[in-house]
């Protein structure tokens, strides 16, 4: 898999105006009483803005150490739901009680000066089994698809539930994991996880900062067993950020690795689907059904864009390709219908260029433009036949 160095994304939200607004609207506060653990845990949603208005069930993201990450985390989620670079997704946050106990795999004595309760992970993992994933279920239009995704002690249990529980969850994030807990043992389970299974239909994204020397070295190990001996169906992905710090990688991570994750949910762009056509925007269109459930069409004004360049470069079997597409998908538009006539104007096809700007105008009446042109080829058309009547007369 390819290492990337870069996140568009986070650089789009730095950087645009587009706000990435929460509606409050969307956030429900509710508890959980944890049969595993015997006590009550609080758990924030956020609804994608769409909800009330479809029939869908929704995948999950389940965002661990809420109580610290989830106001920045869905703050950046919906920027990118908002902006169709991830689908809507029903966000779960999960605030700690004992972060030590529950993101922590069972280790040896070594941390128990520091850490007195520890090694809580497999209780979690039954925790959101037993309690938390079927309340989601009985409360929200949940589907059974779960994205988990932390950082640091909690980006360890994102590896652990990954190598132990990989039936939890289809996608995983783990930013700046504490790989070096329990003298890097979980580098060591990952490595035997992946010798032993030849597939793991699941995503994987972990990211590094500029690291302390025993974490860089734990995480190099890792990213080494990946490379050698993951299978060809586990889908993984990392990103070391060396102008971070394990503090400070949160938002850039959480960019990059939806960012990786969704890559093909993301619109085509313009000048690909220029270079290579309708088939394209078809592709993409089955794709999304076939992986996210949603019957998706691209934005008008994506292909409008592309139906303009085209027609300028007087590609017009291609541009009539998408205008086909797009009057398929939006026969209320007028604007498509008066390219076709422009197009069959450019090559002497005047009957044929009359009709389509006809229908133009009838659907916007507005545009003067628009009853211009049909009128004007409404007389070029007399006149041609005038022409043609008179030679025959001669």
């Amino acid at each position: 898999m390819m290492r990337i160095l870069f996140s568009t994304l986070f650089a789009l939200l730095i950087c645009s105006n587009t706000s990435a607004e929460v509606n409050l609207k969307n956030l429900h506060s509710s508890r959980v009483y944890s049969t595993v653990l015997k006590e009550y845990r609080d758990v924030k949603v956020l609804l994608p803005n769409e909800y009330n208005d479809t029939y869908y069930k929704y995948p999950t993201i389940y965002l661990l150490d809420a109580e610290t990450n989830f106001d920045m985390g869905i703050e950046v989620l919906s920027f990118l739901m908002d902006n169709h670079f991830i689908p809507p997704h029903i966000v779960v946050g999960l605030p700690n009680t004992d972060r030590f106990r529950d993101m922590t795999p069972v280790d040896s004595i070594m941390n128990k000066n520091i850490f007195r309760t520890r090694g809580g992970a497999d209780n979690f993992i039954k925790t959101l089994e037993l309690d938390v994933f079927p309340f989601i279920a009985d409360n929200f239009r949940a589907s059974t698809q779960r994205l988990v995704m932390g950082h640091s002690y909690s980006g360890l249990f994102v590896v652990y539930a990954f190598s132990t529980r990989p039936d939890l969850f289809d996608k995983y994030l783990a930013f700046s994991p504490i790989l070096w807990w329990n003298n890097k043992a979980i580098v060591n389970d990952i490595d035997q996880f992946l010798s032993n299974n030849s597939s793991i239909r699941k995503q994987l994204f972990v990211s590094f900062a500029e690291e302390a020397a025993e974490m860089l070295k734990s995480c190099k190990s890792l990213i080494l067993s990946l490379e050698t001996k993951a299978p060809s169906d586990l889908k993984w992905n990392y990103a070391w950020m060396p102008d971070e710090s394990h503090y400070t990688l949160y938002r850039k991570s959480l960019m990059q690795g939806m960012e990786t994750i969704f890559a093909e949910y993301k619109y085509p762009d313009v000048q690909v689907l220029v270079e290579k056509g309708v088939e394209v925007a078809e592709t993409y269109q089955r794709k999304v059904l076939l992986s996210y459930g949603r019957n998706e069409k691209l934005p008008y004004s994506l292909l409008e864009n592309v139906c303009i360049q085209l027609k300028d470069a007087e590609r017009y079997d291609d541009a009539m390709a998408f205008l086909k597409y797009s009057i398929s998908n939006y026969p209320e538009r007028a604007e498509s219908f008066y390219y076709v006539g422009e197009i069959y104007e450019k090559v002497n096809q005047p009957k044929e260029a009359v009709k389509f700007y006809e229908i133009a105008h009838n659907k916007d009446k507005g545009r003067w433009d628009y009853e211009n042109k049909f009128i004007a080829m409404q007389k070029l058309l007399v006149e041609l036949e005038n022409k043609t009547q008179n030679n025959i007369d001669l």
